[in-house]
């Protein structure tokens, strides 16, 4: 059963990561997407998830500073090595996406408020958390409308997307919080597979397409390991791996449903108001800094509690 469990908690992570870092990003259908890119995608998430929830339990991560640096590796690692966008636009490249999104937006937010949310007693903070997201979201998808390789979605089809996608991780958090119930404990010989395909993709992909990624992935994740490496010496608490598990309040997944209501509404009201607001941009000045910011704060923690 336990091994069961974690195979079910590494898929439905991977969902929750595609949910918030692909699908709320894109915030639409894209001419070129297919049910087979979106398994595709899943895949290559759920493997990442794989590498963060080991990270999060081999160093017994309860507490969030950590949790920022586990979850930069999960961004550098999406963004660093299955694509190659950390590199594109040095320095700022490797918080947008990896730090400013992936960390802070798809873990600290969706990874973990979110599932402390559901697994906390009702409460109007909670449906305020999810409409909070939701309007954000919104926000976010009038943006394309301005870019060349963007789009305009129509309402209808805008609806149709977010409240699917949003299904289906509703299902998902309802899953992960299931099978966190069971530590999270891989096999080593799984662990040693895995960690082979990434080694072996960075080798013959990554590398030869941004040979710069040869010395500077390795030292952004060796920074992450250094912030973490004591971690498990003083930590008396479960890893967030167990700890995220709770009761299942009803209420609280019905509540999720403001987080798609609330973005519908917003987009709504943009396009009837015909909005031309670049709000990308507004997200790039703001989470950018944020994102070199909170690694900074994190590591530092971390190497204070090395010593």
């Amino acid at each position: 059963m336990r091994i069961f469990k974690n195979i079910l908690l590494v898929l439905a992570t991977g969902y929750i990561f595609v949910y918030f870092s692909e699908h709320l990003f894109w915030a639409r259908i894209r001419p070129d997407d297919s049910l087979q890119n979106w398994i595709s995608a899943w895949i290559a998430y759920s493997l990442a998830a794989f590498v963060f929830l080991s990270l999060v339990s081999k160093f017994k991560i309860a507490d969030r500073w950590p949790l920022f640096l586990a979850a930069s590796a999960f961004g550098w690692l999406t963004e660093g090595l299955i694509v190659q966008t950390t590199y594109e636009s040095l320095p700022l490249s490797i918080s947008f996406t990896g730090l400013a999104w992936h960390a802070l937006i798809s873990v600290w937010m969706g990874w973990y408020a979110v599932r402390r949310a559901l697994t906390s007693p009702p409460s109007l903070r909670t449906l305020g958390l999810f409409a909070a997201i939701g309007a954000g979201y919104g926000l976010w998808a009038i943006c394309w409308w301005l870019e060349p390789d963007g789009g305009v979605a129509t309402l209808g089809e805008f609806s149709t997307f977010t409240l699917t996608i949003s299904a289906l991780v509703t299902l998902a958090y309802a899953l992960a919080n299931w099978s966190a119930s069971e530590p999270f404990a891989p096999n080593r010989w799984v662990t040693g597979i895995i960690a082979a395909v990434f080694v072996l993709y960075f080798a013959f992909v990554t590398v030869p397409v941004t040979p710069i990624a040869l010395l500077l992935l390795p030292l952004l994740l060796g920074l992450v390991y250094f912030g973490l490496r004591r971690n498990p010496q003083w930590e008396t608490r479960e890893p967030l791996t167990t700890a995220l598990h709770g009761r299942f309040h009803p209420l609280n997944y019905l509540a999720f449903s403001a987080l798609p209501l609330t973005a519908i509404i917003v987009y709504a009201t943009a396009e009837a108001l015909r909005l031309q607001w670049q709000t990308n941009w507004i997200l790039y000045l703001i989470t950018t800094p944020l994102g070199f910011v909170l690694f900074g704060i994190a590591l530092v923690k971390g190497m204070r509690a090395s010593l």
